[in-house]
């Protein structure tokens, strides 16, 4: 894992800190944490990533990000043929996995 160093207001990471009785690491850790679940969050809304890249980028689960999409009201951009021709693929990779 690399560190990168970046310039914060530290009076407002105090206020962080106050509220959520954590330590400055904790509190960055957390700030990055919800940064990148909201930018993830942008990005999809946007058409700028799909569902699978999005959960990636966001660090979590793609049933996750479904659950994240849905608490900020983002509508999914996938159309009917996207799912069927999703599942078409999962039915042949489960069947190459059979033989």
């Amino acid at each position: 894992m690399d560190i990168v160093a970046t310039r914060l207001d530290t009076e407002m990471i105090g206020r962080f800190m106050e509220v959520t009785h954590q330590t400055k690491s904790e509190v960055v850790r957390d700030l990055v944490e919800a940064g990148k679940k909201h930018r993830a969050v942008e990005l999809y809304k946007n058409g700028k990533v799909s569902l699978g890249l999005g959960a990636h980028l966001a660090g979590v689960t793609l049933s996750e990000f479904f659950d994240i999409l849905q608490e900020h009201n983002v509508s999914l951009n996938i159309s009917l043929e996207d799912v069927k021709s999703s599942v078409r693929n999962a039915e042949k990779r489960l069947a190459l996995t059979q033989t």
